[in-house]
């Protein structure tokens, strides 16, 4: 089984994705972030220019890890990945219009991965600004990341009811880092349990 996580900047992805991979002792792909992306294309985001390469980089980043995924993927498995076609889509709303034409075309590297599953994080933008500035990333301006993640989590929000087997969970209230709060998410996507790795200490 595969499950892709997606969501607008700072929603929690990358922790949820890790996090659930852990539990499950199967493994993910996660999109990385600065130190993994080619450094131009954190230069071209920040300044948001050169839409279609950008959606490109991507999309050619997500196929490759659902390539790996498939070859990897077998019964009593999942498999998390971080992103899917929908990914791209949202993203196309934060280009000016002259771009969507082209930007539609690269959706098209996506058209095979078909996820069994796809968890659709959304947020307020006060929990994102909190997010972000948590995280203290030299390359991430707080208030244009929260500009962003309106413009893109109001378009998955819009997108995701035609996704199949998709999945729209509210991140505000939820803590990824305890057991909790990533049994809410599993118990809300219908996700099969976790394999449990007993204690066996005395006591």
């Amino acid at each position: 089984m595969r499950v892709a996580i997606v969501g607008g900047p700072g929603v929690g992805k990358s922790t949820l994705v890790r996090q659930l991979a852990d539990l499950y002792h199967n493994g993910s792909y996660g999109e990385g972030e600065k130190g993994v992306w080619d450094p131009r294309v954190l230069e071209d985001i920040a300044a948001g220019e050169n839409a279609v390469a950008v959606t490109e980089y991507f999309a050619r980043l997500y196929d490759a890890n659902y390539r790996d995924a498939a070859v990897h993927d077998g019964p009593g498995r999942v498999i998390f990945l971080e992103g899917a076609r929908i990914t791209l889509d949202a993203h196309i709303a934060e280009y000016p219009e002259q771009y969507h034409e082209a930007l539609r075309a690269v959706l098209a590297i996506g058209d095979w991965w078909r996820p069994d599953k796809t968890i659709v994080l959304t947020s307020s933008a006060d929990t994102i600004k909190n997010h972000i500035r948590l995280r203290n990333r030299p390359h991430e301006e707080a208030e244009n990341m929260v500009r962003r993640f309106r413009i893109i989590d109001a378009e998955f929000k819009r997108l995701a009811p035609a996704e199949t087997n998709a999945i729209l969970i509210d991140r505000d209230r939820r803590e990824f880092h305890d057991r909790d709060g990533l049994r809410e998410v599993i118990e809300a996507a219908g996700l099969p349990p976790f394999p449990e790795i007993p204690y066996l200490g005395l006591g």
